[in-house]
């Protein structure tokens, strides 16, 4: 099980989100022999935002289907894996901008997507995506961040769609320990049934 952990917590080891997060791989990793981890950090990647020359490049790596290249490596780390894991804390109603640059990194025709009479078709082979994000306010319907990084990942062929939020964590009326908790046996259970799901795969 290859899997790919994509952490954009800027607060790092003091993130909730990225403590959510955490509690699920270890949940994966004690079900799922063979369990392999990789992680990539937008924030430490040197990730630039596809600008002018960049995307000319980009686009030439496309066509000749190189993925070695640093503009393109990370896309097919991707691309190869089983299984992501994106951890982003809830900011100004979406998320961290280095998430977004990453994902812009990740649209790499002929590796992750093709076009088909003008529509694109996802090529990645991940049978799920877990999207985990937390919030001190309350996130709401209108979670753009979500359903942003859902509508790119299913366009860009993963299976599945999988989000675990704790919210409303620093209103003065909450427990946080308690939501956090809560979202943290959400994520076992998770973790459970998509272990179990892949280990009755042939």
């Amino acid at each position: 099980m290859q899997t790919l952990f994509v952490n954009c917590c800027p607060r790092v080891e003091a993130s909730r989100t990225l403590r959510l997060a955490e509690v699920f791989l270890a949940a994966l990793r004690e079900k799922l022999p063979g369990f392999n981890l990789h992680q990539q950090n937008p924030h430490g990647m040197g990730l630039a935002p596809v600008w002018g020359e960049t995307l000319t490049q980009r686009e030439a790596l496309c066509d000749a289907r190189d993925w070695t290249h640093p503009l393109t490596r990370p896309a097919a780390e991707m691309a190869q894996s089983d299984l992501l894991v994106i951890a982003a804390p809830y900011w100004d109603l979406s998320f961290p901008s280095a998430l977004k640059v990453w994902m812009e990194h990740m649209w790499i025709r002929n590796l992750t997507f093709f076009y088909r009479d003008d529509q694109p078709v996802g090529l990645c082979r991940a049978e799920a995506a877990v999207y985990t994000t937390t919030a001190g306010s309350r996130i709401g319907a209108h979670d753009w961040g979500t359903l942003y990084v859902e509508d790119c990942l299913r366009t860009l062929g993963v299976r599945s769609f999988h989000a675990i939020k704790a919210e409303a964590l620093d209103l003065d009326s909450s427990d946080p320990e308690a939501i956090l908790a809560e979202a943290e046996g959400r994520a076992r259970l998770l973790a459970n049934g998509l272990s179990a799901r892949w280990l009755q795969t042939p």
